[in-house]
């Protein structure tokens, strides 16, 4: 009981208090009071002093009986608090706000009465008619904003008006919600959007609906309204799964129809939910044209360990329309993604993506689209030519130097061939045991003498490669044989696998020579390991070509060293302008000289090479490793120079546009340079070919510019011009010890050449390009749609943008001597144009100048309508001609991201 007097008299001394606490806490009564102890407590004479007596606790005092309130209140407000002890009935003013339990309640006004055991919450408009101060209603992770809310603690039931709740990326509207202790919700005039405005563009209105907690919601009639216009779109009644953890399920196919597989029943099958931390999909389709897919997709993840995903999909479609050819292409596809989530001394990840050389040509493989088997197509599409994969694992060896790493790789060419389909590579396993670099020589108390500075280090790889690449063809290079990848094949091919170890250990040091360079002597050791070599001999169809007749088993240890030392440092140059905006021109260059020895490996006592004697005479050299894992070392002495210099040029400009005082730095040559050597002690080409390249930005860096070639110095000698089997021209010459610039040619001929253009003409898209991959990384989406989209900003259309126009251009350029030049160039281009604020066309295309044709071409037009999207895509021409109408909403995910969706051939 003192307890409960001196609540009541610290209650009395505040009936109208300005709150200062932030949160001040009601306490439940124990009993009821009666009429002449509450009137000996009335606030009417505030300078009253109660002094409650100090009685023992007796033995027969009867226990007050249990509340209706279980837990402490706790309030607060910012104008006034108002406590009425006669009606026991406490009443907030003002950013009001109480907290019992896992509920909270925030509201401009709220009420709570004991004697009906409720809290009463409402709102208030101001001086412009807006709402302000409207009650938020939280229970746990559910949140309600309403207009006016009554909640019962007693009975845990509660009557909300005109409420609003999010649930996941949708919003719930309800005119009036009934809420009992089960936490069930009845409500009246409901509707369902993913609108985030308070007059949503589109709902679909319900009259009556019935929610139960984690279980599922059931409606009577419900239909679709746009912009407050019904729609008969909808249906007499619906349930709905509202399960907050993933169960297992039934996956209803999507019916459909395509122009070349027939009506369709896709994508049906099952969903087992195994374990928190693994997934499984099994899902099919079927076509009335005859074929069918299959798909297998599986995730898992473990906290702070690992996390991936594993797909397989396999389908059996027919080649042709034809009813009389039943002729059926069986074809397949494996993904496999796994990464390593903690760090520790031992790693394992996987990046698997395979398939059949006719996959990607059968099943389209559009931009972020879905394949008929169900595969995720992202890191694959039609114009697709190489797959590639590696598995791998990796292991240190803690405090020590070493480490492994043992792998399995696959390399893929899924281009169509004339013989066998595509080429397949397997480097199974790939063994691979590094020695970090050590210093031997490294006194306890550190140095730095060149002695401190020797570092030594050693390296071990080695292969196994599995080809289906058997070899050439008869007497025409240009053809060779490419065995079927299967089963029954692979017995042939480990028989023919290429493999092999190599060895390296390098020792060098580094010094300061003549106080401005750097001297870096070395000396290198190599080592091969074998297990067998090549012996040949002379055609006897062609007395003047070699050719291979036997294997010779055993091992094989084939070495070779070579030392070295090369000498560095960087010069500097500065020129000023007085007048103009360039204020400077700064050059800076970095030379590099190097010598180098290696004997000749290639003399008889090593058994490297082979020599020949042809019917006319002529000495032949053949390596006994040619084609080998690693190859053989270099046949001839080398005593060479070899020079390099590499340049960069920046001016400083300042404008009367530049506020700092500091002028900005602007590129001209981000890199330049040559490269080049002569070998002293060779017989003939001393001269090693001069290699350049050079790198700079144009248009104030809106225009990449990368440039790369070689310059052979040497003569070339015409002997005939003959053709082979197909009609192509086969050119015979020869390369002379005659430097070009002695006969009028120049310096040289131009062997290779690459040229690379890229940008992205708007520089504000530019920026936000960058600023929408950051927002990628952070989204709420896989790791697999994150490097998707960063990888094909094409895909998303950004309003705020009023035009971007993508271009990427290679073109590269080879000769050797007579022969004709071969040019391979190719342009990719997309982007977008605002016709009005709302509206873009989009477009993405590019042309192969190889094949003389464009690449699949898509156009699109787009309507952003807030809550909604609007596309219609067309591809014009090429095997997946085809056009689509979309309308969709979008959710809270693509209006943060200005994500654009799916394009497909499908006939929908």
């Amino acid at each position: 009981m003192r307890c409960f007097l001196i609540f009541f008299i610290f209650c009395a001394s505040v009936q109208t208090v300005v709150a200062q606490n932030p949160e001040n806490r009601v306490r439940t009564p124990e009993n009821t009071l009666g009429r002449q102890q509450l009137d000996s407590l009335r606030q009417n004479d505030p300078n009253r002093v109660i002094v409650a007596d100090t009685v023992n606790n007796d033995s027969l005092v009867v226990q007050a009986p249990r509340s209706d309130i279980e837990t402490t209140i706790d309030y607060s407000a910012r104008d006034s608090i108002n406590l009425s002890v006669d009606s026991k009935v406490i009443k907030l003013y003002g950013n009001a706000k109480i907290t019992y339990g896992t509920i909270e309640l925030e509201a401009d006004r709220i009420i709570i009465d004991y004697n009906l055991n409720t809290l009463t919450a409402f709102g208030r408009l101001d001086s412009t008619g807006q709402r302000i101060g409207y009650p938020i209603f939280k229970n746990g992770t559910e949140l309600y904003e309403t207009k006016e809310i009554t909640y019962n603690f007693k009975t845990g039931r509660a009557r909300i008006t005109e409420v609003v709740t999010q649930q996941g990326e949708g919003f719930l509207h309800g005119e009036t919600v009934y809420k009992n202790s089960k936490d069930e919700l009845f409500s009246i005039n409901n509707t369902y959007t993913t609108c985030n405005l308070a007059h949503p563009h589109y709902q679909i209105r319900s009259k009556r609906t019935k929610a139960i907690p984690k279980d599922k919601v059931v409606s009577g009639p419900f239909n679709l309204e746009i912009n407050d216009v019904p729609t008969p779109l909808g249906f007499p009644f619906g349930m709905f799964p509202d399960q907050q953890e993933a169960s297992s399920g039934i996956l209803v196919p999507s019916f459909g129809e395509e122009r070349r597989r027939g009506f369709k029943l896709e994508n049906g099958g099952y969903f087992f939910d195994i374990s928190e931390y693994i997934k499984l999909t099994l899902t099919g389709s079927i076509y009335s044209k005859g074929g069918y897919a299959l798909n297998a997709n599986s995730n898992y993840r473990k906290r702070y360990k690992y996390n991936g995903s594993f797909n397989f999909a396999f389908t059996k479609l027919r080649v042709s329309d034809n009813i009389e050819d039943n002729s059926v292409q069986n074809d397949f596809r494996l993904t496999w993604s796994h990464s390593p989530q903690s760090k520790g001394t031992s790693r394992f990840s996987a990046s698997v993506n395979a398939a059949t050389a006719s996959y990607n040509q059968n099943n389209y493989l559009g931009v972020n689209s879905i394949d008929p088997s169900g595969a995720s197509n992202s890191a694959i599409d039609n114009t697709t030519r190489k797959l590639s994969s590696n598995v791998s694992f990796s292991k240190t060896f803690q405090g020590t130097p070493f480490s492994l790493a043992i792998s399995a790789r696959h390399n893929q060419d899924v281009a169509p061939r004339e013989i066998g389909g595509g080429q397949v590579d397997l480097l199974l396993p790939s063994l691979t045991f590094n020695m970090s670099n050590i210093y031997p020589f490294r006194g306890k108390t550190g140095g730095n003498s060149w002695t401190d500075k020797i570092t030594l280090r050693y390296s071990l790889v080695g292969s196994n490669n599995l080809t289906n690449n058997l070899g050439r063809i008869g007497s025409d290079p240009t053809i060779d044989s490419i065995a079927p990848f299967t089963v029954e094949n692979m017995s042939t091919f480990f028989k023919n696998s290429n493999k092999g170890f190599r060895h390296q250990i390098p020792l060098s040091t580094s010094f300061r020579f003549l106080k401005h360079f750097t001297a870096s002597p070395s000396i290198n050791y190599e080592e091969r390991w074998y297990f067998d070599k090549l012996n040949w001999g002379i055609d006897p169809n062609n007395p003047n070509r070699a050719i291979i007749t036997d294997t010779i088993p055993g091992f094989n240890r084939v070495y070779n060293y070579n030392a070295g030392i090369s000498f560095a440092t960087r010069l500097y140059g500065t020129v000023k302008f007085k007048k103009g905006s360039v204020q400077a021109i700064r050059h800076v260059m970095n030379p590099s000289v190097s010598v180098n020895y290696q004997p000749d490996f290639g003399a008889e006592n090593y058994d490297y090479y082979q020599r020949l004697t042809t019917e006319d005479g002529r000495e032949l050299v053949q390596s006994r490793y040619q084609g080998y894992l690693y190859g053989a070392p270099s046949s001839g002495e080398i005593g060479s120079v070899s020079l390099s210099l590499s340049n960069t040029l920046e001016a400083k400009v300042k404008t009367k546009k530049d506020t700092s005082d500091i002028p900005r730095k602007v590129p001209i040559l981000n890199n330049f340079g040559f490269n080049t050597g002569y070998n002293f002690v060779a017989d003939s080409f001393n001269l090693a070919n001069i290699s350049w390249r050079a790198n700079t930005t144009i248009f104030k860096g809106k225009l990449n510019i990368n440039l790369s070639g070689a310059i052979d110095p040497y003569v070339y000698r015409l002997d005939s011009i003959g053709y082979n089997s197909r009609d192509e021209q086969i050119v015979y010459q020869r390369r002379v010890n005659e430097y070009a610039w002695n006969n009028g040619n120049g310096i040289g001929q131009l062997t290779n050449a690459t040229l690379a253009l890229s940008t992205n003409l708007n520089p504000k898209a530019r920026d936000k390009d960058e600023d929408t991959r950051e927002r990628i990384m952070e989204a709420n989406i896989s790791d697999a749609e994150k490097d998707y989209l960063i990888n094909n900003p094409d895909y998303y259309i950004d309003f705020t943008i009023p035009w971007t126009f993508r271009i990427n251009y290679n073109l590269r350029y080879t000769r050797r001597g007579f022969e004709d030049a071969k040019i391979i160039q190719s342009i990719r281009f997309s982007g977008d144009f605002a016709l009005t604020e709302k509206w873009k066309i989009t477009f993405n295309s590019g042309y192969d100048f190889e094949q003389s044709q464009f690449t699949q071409t898509n156009i699109g037009i787009a309507r952003d309508l807030h809550c909604w999207e609007m596309n219609i895509n067309w591809t014009p021409f090429g095997f997946y001609q085809s056009y689509n109408f979309t309308i969709r909403v979008k959710s809270s995910i693509l209006q943060d991201l200005k994500l654009n969706r799916s394009r497909t051939f499908y006939d929908r």
